[in-house]
């Protein structure tokens, strides 16, 4: 985990789906990357990105969601606000990743709302993009 073994997500929300009058629910913990931690590092004792990715991994694996925020299920957004940093992320992180999910956007994003984000598709470490508006 990272230092002092704690996360804590700069966001947490959840979107209700219906869909043939069913409801199914998504909920997604939100990183606001602004490049102050680097990617990688050789030593594991050293805070990166991908060691704050394996951690959440670890959370969701062992479904720590469930019991400390009583949701259902979980994935991790990344916002960063560098194109060549969220490829070098996504490229680091390899395949067998589905809920991390990573976007590039303007600083201005990270501060105030942006719906298109809702709409737009989300990169995906060897798995295909996927858009949150929709379970389809």
């Amino acid at each position: 985990m990272p230092s002092g073994g704690y996360l804590a997500p700069d966001g947490v929300f959840g979107i209700e789906y219906r869909t043939s009058g069913a409801k199914t629910y998504r909920f997604f913990a939100l990183e606001a990357d602004r490049g102050t931690m680097p990617i990688a590092r050789t030593d594991p004792n050293q805070t990166s990105y991908l060691g704050k990715l394996a951690a959440y991994g670890e959370v969701i694996a062992r479904q720590v969601h469930k019991t400390h925020w009583g949701i259902p299920n979980l994935l991790l957004i990344t916002l960063t606000t560098s194109a060549a940093r969220c490829s070098g992320v996504v490229t680091k992180l390899g395949t067998g990743s589905a809920v991390f999910l990573f976007k590039a956007v303007d600083e201005t994003a990270l501060r105030k709302p942006a719906p298109a984000l809702l709409i737009e598709p989300w990169a995906r470490a060897g798995d295909p993009a996927l858009r949150i508006d929709s379970t389809t």
